[in-house]
């Protein structure tokens, strides 16, 4: 019974909330008054401080990465220096014992000696006197001994050559393993500090909304204490027009594969193409303008409209703008120009995210900022709350009013 009791007291806090219209007021926010967004801003700034901190741990990091990867590759570039001289040692040790063969051949030849020992005896056997018979015996005894010294020398100096190559080789195997275990951590810290700029980005943008909608609301409120839904409201529609003349559907609502990443990733919108960079782009309904983003690397220009439709909130966004005509607080209705559509050429100085010129129009539930207390949450609820425009032709169709 308690349990059925708390569910009906959750279902009638929800019905509550969502027949309030908190306006201008993102659905992640708790403020009520200039003060609270004035305390989300303190938020926000404490947020960007806190990643700016963790960007720069992170630089270290990579900075560290980078320096071990750097003196392994010296290290590894000496030791194949070192198996380069290794190895020219061996051909070289390898060349001495055939020039020492042909050396002692040539001494045996001059004694007139060759290989077979019964040579080596007839000619010990034929000397001519007990003198000459001791110097054949030791002429052989000496040319043996220098070609066997010789001989073991260079072996050893080949064997030691070769444990070298082998130890080097595997010491190169180790640095290899440590350059690449360094360049995927390297890698992943990239991405890591990259994602942390798109976090600031987004932070940045957050503040410039949040302090521009503070500024708009303290010259329609009389204090910082007065309630917001007191000091403006959004006008009201019964429906929705399309925001271009005409145009066509190049890229639906819901999940797609994105061109530039590769990856497959929820369209919050639809992107309407078919219309050069400059065109006009309306407001889609009445209502006023709750956030202006400007120049953000993905998205480009962008503006939200808090819209009142039949009685339920939502907030439209309109993105790759080329220019901007309103300002934060401005009333709209569906003759407004808004914008004009950019995402082309003139905007990639700015605008990454986008490889054509067209609109990127999207609609939520409720009203959206773009900052709060909740910091990303509110951007995740704007995404998660999203639906799909309706009264558009299929994909690729193109259309010739506003209608």
């Amino acid at each position: 019974m308690i349990k059925n009791s708390l569910r009906i007291l959750l279902c009638l806090l929800l019905l509550i909330l969502y027949f309030l219209e908190p306006f201008a007021v993102d659905a992640a926010s708790k403020a009520t008054t200039i003060a609270g967004l004035k305390e989300e801003l303190e938020d926000l700034k404490q947020q960007k401080k806190d990643s700016e901190d963790e960007k720069k741990q992170t630089q270290s990091q990579i900075n560290a990465k980078n320096k071990e990867i750097v003196e392994a590759r010296k290290e590894q570039t000496k030791i194949t220096e070192d198996i380069e001289k290794a190895e020219a040692e061996i051909e070289k040790s390898n060349e001495d014992i055939e020039k020492s063969k042909e050396d002692i051949n040539s001494l045996l030849k001059y004694y007139q000696l060759s290989s077979s020992e019964n040579i080596y005896l007839e000619y010990i056997t034929g000397a001519s006197s007990p003198t000459d018979f001791v110097m054949r015996i030791e002429a052989v005894s000496q040319i043996s001994e220098y070609y066997h010294n010789k001989i073991n020398e260079l072996n050893d100096l080949i064997k030691k050559n070769e444990e070298l190559k082998v130890e080097l080789a595997n010491k190169k195997i180790e640095l290899d393993e440590v350059i690449e275990k360094n360049t995927k951590l390297l890698d992943s810290l990239k991405s890591q500090i990259s994602e942390i700029n798109e976090i600031n980005e987004d932070i940045d943008s957050q503040i410039k909304n949040q302090e521009a909608l503070i500024k708009y609301y303290q010259t329609v409120c009389t204090s910082d204490t007065q309630l917001l839904t007191d000091c403006v409201s959004v006008p009201a529609s019964v429906g929705w027009l399309r925001p271009l003349v005409k145009g066509k559907i190049t890229s639906p609502w819901g999940y797609r594969g994105v061109i530039i990443s590769g990856t497959s990733s929820f369209h919050n919108a639809i992107d309407i193409g078919g219309n050069a960079e400059g065109t006009p782009i309306y407001a889609t309904a009445s209502g006023t303008v709750a956030a202006i983003t400007r120049k953000s690397s993905c998205g480009g220009n962008i503006i939200y409209i808090h819209n009142n439709v039949n009685g339920k909130a939502y907030t439209t966004q309109y993105a790759h703008l080329l220019s901007i005509n309103v300002s934060v607080g401005d009333k709209v209705t569906v003759d407004t120009v808004i914008g004009t559509v950019g995402g082309g050429p003139k905007t990639w100085g700015w605008d990454n995210c986008s490889t054509g010129q067209h609109l990127h129009y999207g609609i939520s539930t409720g009203y959206y900022l773009g900052g709060g207390a909740d910091g990303y949450s509110s951007w995740s609820k704007f995404i998660a709350n999203s639906i799909e425009p309706k009264g558009f032709p299929a994909l690729g169709v193109y259309w010739y009013n506003r209608g």
